[in-house]
């Protein structure tokens, strides 16, 4: 099959119980089931995203790796589009993710993908239905369909297909799920309304630290770029603070006189003086939370104008 008939953006499933059924009905097989963990890194001065690139980690099952480039090729006039996966195995995943962060790529948005695929084949037309059913977010669907016919027959097919599961698809979604999931976060999260401030733990700005050895672990070349993106937020007009605990006042000091020497400047905030987390403007980031201080930072930087 040589030609391919592709549906140019995703939906939301409005009724997946409802769209299986008819699946079953018109002759379709289920083929398998995977659960898919997606982080997705750009650059801080956001280019990727302008130019619809990304750097994806994917984990399949736990168990297999996908380190994909996905986006433009960057030197060239013309609009050449690029597309590099590596597969390995996941044993690998924290020196993926250190090494992203170490070459100045910072995590993006994050999602747990369970993708459900169904396929039918008739004499001229192959059809492969994905229902993704994403954590916190939602469920949509996207297919393909494969011919060597007609291409103006397969079209009217396509349409055909989609009149019967009208029902069960909601509003197309015209951009990558990537996209998609930090604008539902960014409208989760801030409820809708500008962030003013954010209240981050300490053990989110460092990587690898030892807080009983602070002056020797926390060098320039290791230090996470949460600072650089506090400084960012910090002249959006976002009061950032990092929340501490058992941490005495002296260990807070030399904290501060170290990171004044690589030039900033943050403000900490003793967990003990917060007597109320959850305010109306505030964003807390704890341990529990399934988004990293990164991902809320550049979301709001590439969502906020």
């Amino acid at each position: 099959m040589s030609k391919i008939i592709k549906s140019k953006s995703k939906y939301v499933c409005k009724d997946s119980e409802k769209l299986k059924e008819f699946l079953l009905k018109e002759g379709f097989i289920f083929k398998s089931s995977n659960v898919r963990a997606d982080e997705y890194y750009i650059d801080q001065d956001m280019e990727m995203l302008e130019n619809d690139s990304c750097i994806r980690i994917r984990t399949i099952n736990n168990k297999d790796i996908e380190l994909l480039f996905d986006g433009n090729v960057r030197g060239v006039s013309l609009e050449v589009k690029d597309k590099q996966l590596v597969h390995m195995d996941v044993s690998q995943r924290d020196f993926i993710a250190k090494f992203m962060t170490d070459l100045g790529y910072y995590k993006y948005v994050s999602m747990s993908i369970l993708r459900e695929t169904y396929i039918k084949k008739d004499k001229e037309h192959y059809y492969s239905i994905n229902i993704d059913t994403i954590a916190d977010i939602g469920e949509f669907i996207d297919y393909d369909i494969y011919t060597d016919a007609n291409s103006t027959e397969t079209e009217k097919k396509f349409d055909e297909f989609e009149s019967k599961i009208s029902e069960c698809i909601g509003e197309s979604i015209d951009k990558e799920y990537r996209d998609y999931i930090s604008k539902l976060m960014y409208n989760k999260f801030l409820k809708g309304e500008f962030l003013n401030r954010i209240l981050v733990e300490l053990e989110k700005i460092f990587v690898y630290i030892d807080l009983n050895n602070i002056e020797e672990s926390i060098k320039e070349n290791t230090t996470l770029i949460n600072l650089e993106l506090i400084e960012q937020l910090e002249q959006k007009g976002i009061q950032v603070e990092i929340v501490y605990s058992n941490l005495s006042d002296e260990k807070i000091e030399k904290i501060k006189n170290v990171l004044d020497k690589m030039g900033y400047n943050p403000s900490f905030i003793n967990i003990k003086d917060i007597k109320e987390l959850a305010v109306k403007e505030t964003y807390i980031l704890e341990k529990q939370k399934k988004i990293e201080f990164s991902e809320a930072a550049f979301i709001v930087l590439s969502q906020r104008i």
